[in-house]
């Protein structure tokens, strides 16, 4: 039987698509399940110097001055003495399928991960709904989850917790994935013929 890989930003990428069904959303959705290497967009070049900066502040090699320092350091000094970029996964049966669940944890600091965000409009609860800390917590077993979130003046933090039903919220996500590739037959093969699981 094949098992198949489900990753955070995989089921994210499904919910924006359902969420905003324009053709822009259906192509980045359809290039994340043919695992299409796009061009990063600014946005996303944003985020990754955002989080290469508080990294710097962690091992006290710092190099220029940005306009988001401040910030930066703040939340360096909440991650420092971390472990950075670790992997986890876990196997999980859903219905007669297996699944591999996997992730790369921006941050592991004793009983917490840690995810950075950066972004230009934040709301409360904004990742509320995100597969990303339920996969990170059940994968791992540790107790608690933070998203480090800043638009680079401020920052805030949303706390998630494991919890006993996690599996069954994680199960739920991949069931209405699954169920929606039915009736999507374009996006049902990209999935069946990229997201097979290699063997460990």
């Amino acid at each position: 039987m094949t098992k198949f890989l489900i990753t955070p930003s995989l089921l994210s990428s499904f919910a924006w698509y359902l969420s905003d069904e324009s053709k822009d959303s259906r192509k980045k959705f359809l290039n994340t399940l043919g695992k299409v290497k796009t061009p990063t967009t600014p946005a996303q070049q944003k985020g990754l110097d955002f989080e290469a900066r508080i990294n710097e502040f962690c091992g006290q090699f710092i190099s220029g001055i940005y306009e988001y320092d401040i910030i930066a350091r703040d939340i360096a000094n909440i991650v420092k003495g971390g472990l950075w970029q670790q992997a986890c996964k876990k196997d999980l049966q859903v219905g007669d399928k297996e699944f591999l669940l996997y992730g790369k944890m921006d941050v592991v600091k004793r009983d917490t991960i840690y995810d950075i965000k950066f972004t230009s409009n934040y709301e409360l609860g904004k990742f509320l709904n995100s597969a990303q800390h339920l996969i990170y917590l059940y994968c791992t077993g540790l107790p608690k989850f933070q998203y480090l979130i800043s638009d680079g003046k401020d920052y805030w933090i949303e706390d998630y917790h494991n919890h006993a039903d996690i599996e069954n919220e994680i199960k739920n996500k991949i069931t209405y994935f699954l169920s929606y590739l039915k009736n999507d037959q374009e996006a049902k093969e990209l999935f069946e013929t990229k997201w097979g699981a290699k063997n460990d």
